[in-house]
């Protein structure tokens, strides 16, 4: 996953502004371990999500 990325939420809740798909706009990782753990995403409702859990997305396609 990297900046740029179309990614796709892939939770089992929801909000009353569902935030389906969205764009990576930070790569987020853990300084000890350097695995990716967080991401903000640019959602195609308008909002940002800031440092968002890597578990519950997925990429839908990557940027070049």
């Amino acid at each position: 996953m990297k900046i740029g990325d179309l990614v796709q939420f892939k939770g089992t809740w929801s909000t009353p502004h569902n935030r389906w798909t969205g764009i990576v706009t930070e790569v987020w990782t853990n300084g000890r371990t350097r695995k990716l753990q967080g991401v903000d995403i640019l959602w195609d409702n308008g909002e940002i999500s800031k440092q968002f859990g890597v578990h519950h997305i997925e990429v839908i396609n990557e940027s070049a």
